[in-house]
């Protein structure tokens, strides 16, 4: 691979880079590309990162369901520090608009493979927001005999996790996690859409962003909700999850249907030739779900709901009022049925901590931004509850938001996050528990 200049520290984000993405690196440290597979053969790829000397026997793993970790901040600072780092893509990187969580664990265990192959004798897992929901539901499968395993996606789709080796890893590191994506975006859901077809579509009593709720535009905030209001609103959201699981439950459904009718010759073969076209292009057919309006949490705006260092607003609004990214860009857009039900269904994505962090049992680390938009004190208090580790352990960022990036001056005065967070927690906590020659 080609050097990338001289610094030996990774910088904060800058215009034009990915926000995970570190901006530097010490052109010592040993690189590779790696092209491995999963357990099911899926091609994949990644970037190993190894010390300037030396063979380390641990190796970090860094995944996300959909973002590119193959050039993770934390990277440069894991090889400098001794350790090698492991950042890998999915199946469904940049689009998980058809994403089934229970592949992605075959892409997870197709790159322990890898790595034990490599002769790496211990592999910790780092999760990183999304990636770590995804690691926690590697681990509760891992944990379980294989006939106990998930067989099938939410939609019916085989996926037979109890046929392929889920190998089992030394340690667990989750940095900036959320909940899982689809618990994530049920407390996203704008619960006042009234049409699922029309964008703009509002019932008044149910708007966050209507100014007779409490609503204030960012700039001229904060806003203030009710307690009245909030019970309510967080209720429709789950019964707008509900009308979306339940639509997509019926489009899948129609196909399996249609796809029986065509296995069954004493009913399809009478048949006129036109029925049986349309017959065999319904049990074709995969649908998607236009979903519009993601982007609304009370806590945006109001910064007295689950109060912390963070400013009002979103990471996935730019800087601007969220309004303008729940109308807007917002989060899975455009999901096939199957793909809702597996990943962004708060009700029905298995990818959710609050069912697979019991299963946790090897030694677990929680580190969350206290300067995170998108993640609340109150999140990280129940994950770190859930853990079941007899070795759990857990750290704060000060001023830091969900990319680890500084916030206000006292962020500045503090320093990097991201070195705050490899130099101060990350190490620290690998060296404890597995010494290296880098220590």
């Amino acid at each position: 691979m080609p050097e990338a200049g001289p610094a030996k520290t990774t910088r904060a984000a800058i215009p034009g880079r990915l926000p995970f993405q570190f901006t530097a690196i010490d052109p010592s440290i040993r690189r590779a590309i790696i092209y491995h597979h999963a357990s099911d053969g899926y091609p994949l790829s990644g970037v190993l990162y190894l010390p300037p000397k030396g063979d380390p026997d641990l190796a970090v793993l860094a995944m996300h369901p959909r973002g590119d970790f193959s050039r993770h901040y934390l990277a440069p600072y894991t090889a400098l520090g001794g350790y090698a780092f492991f950042g890998a893509t999915s199946r469904y990187l940049h689009n998980d608009a058809d994403a089934l969580h229970e592949r992605l664990l075959l892409d997870v265990a197709g790159s322990v493979a890898w790595l034990r192959d490599r002769g790496f004798k211990r592999v910790v897992l780092m999760g990183n927001s999304g990636g770590c929901s995804l690691f926690s539901y590697y681990l509760d499968q891992a944990s379980k005999a294989p006939e106990s395993r998930h067989q099938k996606a939410p939609s019916g789709d085989k996926v037979p996790l109890g046929d392929f080796e889920l190998a089992m890893v030394d340690g667990f590191f989750a940095l900036a996690a959320h909940p899982g994506e689809g618990a994530f975006l049920l407390e996203r859901l704008d619960p006042s859409v009234v049409d699922e077809a029309d964008p703009v579509s509002a019932n008044p009593k149910l708007d966050m962003y209507d100014p007779r709720n409490g609503y204030v535009p960012m700039h001229m905030g904060p806003s203030k909700y009710s307690k009245d209001f909030l019970v309510e609103f967080r209720a429709a959201q789950v019964a707008r999850c509900e009308r979306l699981d339940a639509r997509a439950r019926a489009w899948i459904e129609e196909a399996q249907a249609h796809r029986q009718w065509v296995k069954d010759g004493e009913r399809f073969t009478p048949l006129p030739p036109n029925e049986k076209l349309r017959v065999v292009r319904q049990s074709l057919v995969r649908r998607y779900m236009l979903i519009y309006r993601t982007l609304a949490d009370p806590r945006y705006l109001d910064p007295s709901l689950d109060p912390s260092q963070r400013p009002m607003g979103s990471i996935f609004s730019f800087g601007r009022d969220p309004i303008a990214g729940n109308y807007g860009e917002g989060l899975a857009r455009s999901m096939s049925a199957r793909g809702w039900l597996s990943t962004w269904s708060g009700l029905s994505s298995r990818a959710s901590l609050q069912q697979t962090l019991p299963s946790v049992t090897c030694p677990f680390h929680l580190c969350n931004a206290l300067a995170d938009m998108d993640i609340y004190p109150s999140e990280a208090d129940a994950m770190f509850g859930l853990a079941a580790s007899g070795d759990k352990t857990r750290s704060e960022l000060a001023y830091a938001d969900h990319y680890l990036n500084p916030h206000g001056d006292e962020g500045k005065r503090l320093g990097d996050p991201r070195q705050r967070c490899a130099e101060e927690v990350f190490l620290p906590w690998l060296r404890e528990r597995w010494p290296n020659d880098g220590a």
